[in-house]
């Protein structure tokens, strides 16, 4: 299976520097030119499937960039982080320690911490690589889960410093082949 990822494009919560997680935002005017642009990329690639996470700001970037208009299958699994109580705050008051630990699930803030993420992004795909197996997938989703997708294939994560080194920008395009 071959993958395609793109984060969603720019929303409210990316202006105003706070915790977007699931808030269901739509993108701003600069987000819409965003996934224009995007989809002027992806108009060189070719896709089979397109998975979006349900939250708006995804689907929006999905509906624009689906150059192919096929149906887009929303998966929970690729949603964004749930930031329990930290959903609209200041990023500042994130703990990273805690945010990023690979050793309980929750922080003290109810949120999902790192290794929760990984192991719903692993479940998700292990299941799109049985089920697309000779498929290109379009995955349109947040930059936590392309953080963990990152860090799946790659063996990421051991240490503080892995951890923090992945960030997807909203302008770039990921590809894996044989993933």
């Amino acid at each position: 299976m071959n993958l395609i990822v793109i984060r969603n494009t720019e929303a409210p919560s990316n202006v105003n520097f706070v915790v977007g997680g699931r808030s269901d935002e739509s993108l701003t005017k600069k987000g819409i030119f965003q996934a224009n642009e995007l989809r002027k990329k992806l108009e060189k690639m070719n896709y089979d499937i397109i998975i979006t996470s349900p939250v708006n700001r995804a689907v929006e970037t999905a509906n624009i960039v689906n150059y192919k208009k096929i149906p887009l299958i929303k998966d929970e699994r690729i949603i964004e982080r749930d930031p329990g109580n930290l959903l609209l705050k200041d990023r500042n008051l994130v703990n990273k320690t805690e945010w990023n630990s690979m050793e309980k699930l929750r922080t003290v803030d109810a949120a999902e911490t790192l290794l929760a993420l990984i192991n719903r992004t692993n479940n998700f795909i292990e299941e799109i690589r049985k089920k697309y197996e000779n498929k290109t997938v379009l995955i349109v989703t947040h930059n936590s889960i392309c953080r963990a997708l990152w860090m799946i294939k790659n063996g990421k994560g051991k240490n503080k410093e892995e951890i923090n080194m992945y960030y997807h920008n909203s302008e770039n395009i990921i590809i894996y082949n044989n993933y």
